[in-house]
C-alpha cells in the first residue's frame, strides 16, 4: 500500500521548498545538481489541448478520444479526492476536489483514504467533469508522482488536470531547470499555425507556459519547443492561432506506443 495520508500531508507542508529549488535550478550550478532529477528518462508529459475543442472524429473532441483507450486497457483506475497541487498552493482558482486519475497495477496500491478504484466508465466521467470544468489534461510518467505516493514507479501513469494557478508541470517550464523543457512533448502529429490575421499584439507570448513564441516584424513565431498545450490559440484576440491534426499521423496509436514503452499500463 501507498503512502498514508498522514506522510503525504506532511510532504505537502515542504512543497514550497521544491519550488525554490525549481527557480534555483536555472542557475548553472544548481541546474548541473538537478539534472538527474528532471531528465526525461525519469519524467514524460503529454499535453492535450483543449483550448479549441479540436475535433478528432465527428463527435468527439481529442483529449477524451485520446484518453478513453487508456483508461479502457489499464489493469487498475484510481481517482484522487484532490488535485494534490492545487491542495498544496491553498488558493486554487480551479476546483480543488478534481484530483488526477491514476492509471496500471501501481494505481491499485495508491492508499485507500486518496481517493477510490474505478471502472473505466466512472473513470471516463471523471474526465467529463475535468474538462466541463476547463482543466487541461495532461498524460504524466514522473518519477515524482510515484515517489510521493509511494507507488511503484515502471507500473503507473498519471492522467492530470492541470490550471494555470496551481500546475506543478507548468511551473516547471516556466521557472525550473531548462532541462525540464525535453521532458514535456507534443500530441504526434498536432501542427499549431499562425495564420495571416495576426497583429503581432504579443498576447499568445503572454501565455505561453514554455516561452516558444516570439514576435518578430509585427507577427507570432512558434518555436520548435512548442508543446501544443493551445493556450496560445484559446488566447488571440484574432483567432488567427489555430491548432489542427496532420491527417498522415495516428495520435491515439502513437501516443499508445510511447505509453507502452515508458509504462505497464497493461
Amino acid at each position: 500500500m501507498g503512502r498514508s495520508p498522514y506522510i503525504l500531508s506532511l510532504l505537502i507542508r515542504i512543497w514550497p521548498l521544491g519550488k525554490l529549488l525549481n527557480r534555483m535550478g536555472r542557475w548553472p550550478v544548481i541546474s548541473g545538481w538537478l539534472r538527474p532529477f528532471f531528465r526525461p528518462e525519469n519524467n514524460e508529459a503529454v499535453v492535450l489541448p483543449v483550448g479549441k475543442g479540436i475535433p478528432a472524429t465527428e463527435s468527439a473532441v481529442l483529449p477524451y478520444v485520446v484518453l478513453a483507450p487508456l483508461v479502457e486497457r489499464a489493469s487498475a483506475r484510481f481517482i484522487m479526492n484532490e488535485c494534490l497541487c492545487r491542495r498544496a498552493e491553498n488558493q486554487p482558482t480551479c476546483p480543488r476536489d478534481i484530483g488526477c486519475l491514476f492509471l496500471g497495477d501501481g494505481a491499485a496500491e495508491i492508499h485507500p483514504e486518496l481517493g477510490h478504484l474505478a471502472d473505466a466508465d466512472g473513470a471516463l466521467v471523471h474526465i467529463r467533469q475535468a474538462l466541463e470544468a476547463g482543466l487541461m489534461p495532461q498524460i504524466v510518467h514522473s518519477a515524482f508522482d510515484a515517489w510521493i505516493l509511494g507507488i511503484p514507479y515502471r507500473r503507473m501513469l498519471a492522467v492530470c488536470f492541470c490550471c494555470d494557478c496551481c500546475c506543478s508541470v507548468r511551473q516547471t517550464l516556466r521557472y525550473g531547470p531548462p532541462i525540464f523543457q525535453e521532458t514535456v512533448r507534443r500530441l504526434p502529429g498536432l501542427v499549431v499555425s499562425v495564420g495571416p490575421d495576426c497583429v503581432g499584439c504579443g498576447r499568445c507570448a503572454e501565455v505561453c507556459p514554455a516561452d516558444a513564441i516570439r514576435v518578430e516584424n509585427g507577427r507570432a513565431s512558434v518555436c520548435q519547443n512548442c508543446h501544443g498545450c493551445g493556450r496560445c490559440a484559446a488566447a488571440c484576440p484574432q483567432e488567427t492561432i489555430t491548432l489542427s491534426l496532420d491527417p498522415a499521423v495516428d495520435p491515439v496509436g502513437r501516443l499508445l506506443a510511447l505509453v507502452e514503452q515508458r509504462t505497464q499500463i497493461q
